[in-house]
């Protein structure tokens, strides 16, 4: 069996690694857990919420003209391949 440098076998040197249990908290300490890492959240300002808003909607609408654009003309092929039908 290999040694690490402690002198100690792999499985010993993981054991003497693992993390130590936590201990549960209760339902009070959760919330002031979670009221403590929401005052540390960075929020956006009304002029960053503008201007995210109008980007996404603009996006929207080249997506829709792109989409649009594409069952177009799939659709105008399919019909073009039917009426070569016999």
């Amino acid at each position: 069996m290999t040694r690490n440098a402690k002198n100690k076998t792999p499985a010993q040197a993981k054991a003497d690694t693992a993390a130590p249990k936590k201990r549960r908290a209760g339902p009070f300490q959760y919330l002031a857990q979670v009221r403590q890492e929401a005052r540390k959240v960075t929020w956006t300002t009304r002029q960053e919420l503008i201007v995210s808003t109008i980007m996404v909607l603009v996006l929207s609408v080249i997506a829709m003209l792109f989409f649009w654009g594409v069952d177009l003309g799939i659709r105008t092929a399919v019909n073009f391949l039917l009426s070569l039908r016999p």
